[in-house]
């Protein structure tokens, strides 16, 4: 049995700032020279970050970064907001967006910057001009009304604009300053813009239909189809068909894993793309491990995974994390992806003998099992 005191508790991210710096030696030479070597210890680089953070944030800027970064460093907070991961990037001296994409995904356990908010959108071809941190504020409150402004979701659900922009607009078009300018002052450009992306939202939403539907008022409905027709209730027994459990024992659990489980009306909400927020890496990933393809004729298939292969199961949930744009499992830091992979580790070692579609059954029954016994623990 496994000890469910284990995943009431995350971690903080400072260990993945500085296993980052400590594997990107490039960050020193170009820097911090003042730590001269390798060999470097955690207050050295919180004192040597928070030194050069004085030069290059404005003061209230710099008092912000500098608490939260303390915060992280003493394990009294487990991540910061977004507007310190942006200033970290320059507070690191990232010479690029890829860079950031990098820290962000394989050693914070955030997700990725995405081209589709305006702000993020500032941010990434900031990174890629190579801009400083003052020029980039100069950009972000030039058009701070119209980030405010921005819808909450896009117009159209369709996947691929987000890369289509990034590739053609900011890497093809943007090289400059002025090019950047001229590209936001155009009003029509601002239309792609909004608060959440499709892409994370169609990987969750891959097993049905959206349909946009629009009352009088010009509101957004959205509406789930199964097999081409509309059911009432779909969403509802879609919910409960994520979740398998009662709404009370989903309504506790959120209290444990606050961006995996929700409320019914919150995840109507997020269905209808009323709440300015993005799926998160752990609701997918429940989804995921649900949808994954384990029937040995379904082999060639992108979904399949042999369950008996710790390394394949590993790498496949991994490759499809980031192909949609969520961190890579990180059981150090995120406590639910802690309790997925514990709970396989300890199938695997008690049912390895099953066939891969049996395991998969099982292993799944392990972990609602789990999930039920953690929602009695926060009672």
């Amino acid at each position: 049995m496994l000890n469910l005191s284990n995943y009431l508790i995350s971690n903080s991210s400072w260990s993945g700032i500085f296993k980052y710096v400590k594997e990107h030696p490039e960050i020193i030479k170009n820097t911090y020279l003042e730590l001269h070597t390798e060999d470097f210890t955690e207050e050295q680089l919180l004192k040597s970050m928070k030194d050069f953070g004085k030069t290059i944030l404005p003061s209230k800027e710099y008092d912000s970064f500098r608490k939260a970064l303390t915060s992280l460093y003493k394990r009294k907070s487990i991540s910061i907001k977004r507007e310190n991961l942006f200033r970290l990037f320059f507070v690191l001296g990232l010479k690029s967006d890829t860079e950031a994409q990098n820290l962000l995904i394989n050693y914070l356990h955030q997700n990725e910057l995405s081209a589709r908010s305006l702000d993020e959108f500032i941010i990434i071809t900031a990174l890629k001009l190579q801009l400083s941190w003052k020029e980039t504020i100069a950009v972000r409150e030039k058009y701070a009304l119209q980030i405010k402004k921005q819808d909450t979701s896009p117009s159209e659900i369709v996947e691929g604009q987000t890369a289509e922009v990034y590739y053609s607009i900011i890497c093809d078009r943007i090289h400059s300053l002025a090019d950047l300018y001229t590209y936001l002052d155009t009003e029509e450009n601002l239309s792609f813009f909004a608060k959440t992306c499709n892409t994370q939202y169609l990987a969750l939403f891959n097993d049905v239909q959206l349909k946009t539907l629009y009352s009088d008022n010009g509101k957004q409905h959205i509406h789930i189809f199964i097999e081409g027709h509309m059911e009432e209730e779909t969403i509802k027994n879609y919910y409960f068909g994520l979740y398998r459990l009662k709404e009370e024992q989903i309504i506790l659990l959120s209290h444990i894993f606050e961006n995996v489980f929700m409320s019914y009306d919150n995840f109507c909400l997020l269905v209808q793309r009323k709440r300015p927020i993005n799926i998160s890496s752990g609701l997918f990933l429940l989804s995921t491990l649900q949808k994954l393809l384990s029937n040995d004729d379904e082999s060639s298939e992108d979904f399949y995974v042999n369950f008996l292969d710790p390394e394949e199961f590993l790498d496949v949930l991994n490759d499809i994390l980031i192909f949609f744009g969520f961190p890579i499992m990180n059981p150090d830091l995120d406590p639910f992806e802690r309790l997925i992979l514990d709970v396989y580790k300890e199938c695997l070692k008690q049912h390895s003998e099953l066939s891969n579609e049996d395991f998969h059954y099982k292993y799944l029954e392990n972990l609602w099992g789990y999930l039920e016994q953690l929602s009695k623990v926060y009672l």
